[in-house]
């Protein structure tokens, strides 16, 4: 159950946190927070900014765009498609920004349910963390696992650090290449300084596609569990599909996904704004450069 300015996930509610105190209006400075600060102090994050503010404020204005915006992250595996959405300046429905390929790829269709197994998660997460200081350049860590996750394994350890990063080396996260990951990294760090959570829906590959629906044939052939869980997950991506707007989401006690479409696209960008993570908790990770990825 989501209802407007809450977000229940894992059968409790968490009031939404309105973090930073404004938008930087363009991607050639920092925003205001303490976040924003943090971010600062990283000389790859200010190179970042220098080297790609230009590229980005142009997607954003092709797109039709308000810089920062909400946004969406969609990742679909099998075709190795990585896209930015974002809330038009006129309208309300999200549109994208920009598509770019994977820089690399681990694992195979199928969720992440245990450490080590190189697997790729699949479903719907956010970007928790920032690290500006990262062995991949530069890495936005989701929340996996997440509470789907945990009421569907029964592993020991789930495993952790599933990062979108720089580079092109992959054991369960996405690689972008150092460009590409520049231009996600600042996109994303200014919609999260505006108040914005940034959600991240990952997909074994396009449903709906003729070669995704027979790749998905053929692994549940194999492994018939994993049709109900793509039956789940197709349930989201539809629904943003048909009405143009990240579904609210939470999960039920038996691991399932269940989707409510927002009333409108302020109500999206409301929810994006819940948090399960206080600002000092990303700025916490993101002055930790020795942890993680």
């Amino acid at each position: 159950m989501a209802v407007r300015g809450r977000w229940w996930l894992g059968m409790s509610v968490v009031t939404v946190l309105a973090v930073g105190t404004g938008a930087a209006g363009s991607a050639r400075q920092f925003g205001d927070g303490a976040l924003a600060a943090a971010q600062a102090r990283y000389g790859r994050v200010l190179n970042a900014r220098r080297h790609q503010a230009g590229a980005l404020e142009r997607l954003f204005a092709a797109a039709g765009v308000d810089y920062p915006a909400p946004l969406l992250i969609r990742a679909y595996k099998e075709e190795g498609d990585f896209e930015l959405w974002g809330l038009a300046a006129t309208g309300s429905r999200y549109v994208r920004i920009a598509k770019w390929p994977f820089n690399g790829y681990s694992g195979d269709l199928g969720p992440k349910r245990r450490r080590w197994d190189r697997q790729i998660p699949e479903g719907f997460y956010r970007v928790r963390t920032f690290n500006g200081a990262s062995r991949y350049h530069l890495s936005l860590e989701i929340d996996y696992p997440n509470a789907s996750d945990r009421a569907s394994s029964t592993a020991r350890h789930l495993g952790n650090n599933i990062f979108i990063h720089g580079r092109d080396v992959s054991i369960g996260c996405i690689p972008l290449g150092d460009r590409v990951i520049e231009q996600v990294y600042i996109a994303v760090l200014d919609s999260r300084c505006s108040g914005f959570e940034v959600p991240v829906h990952i997909a074994p590959c396009r449903f709906g596609s003729p070669g995704c629906e027979r790749r998905l044939r053929e692994f549940a052939r194999r492994k018939p569990r994993l049709d109900a869980f793509w039956t789940n997950l197709r349930r989201g991506f539809e629904l943003f599909d048909a009405t143009g707007v990240p579904p609210l989401v939470s999960v039920g006690e038996n691991g399932r996904y269940q989707f409510a479409p927002p009333e409108s696209s302020h109500d999206a960008s409301s929810a994006q704004s819940g948090s399960a993570q206080s600002e000092s908790s990303h700025l916490e990770s993101a002055t930790s450069a020795g942890g993680g990825r």
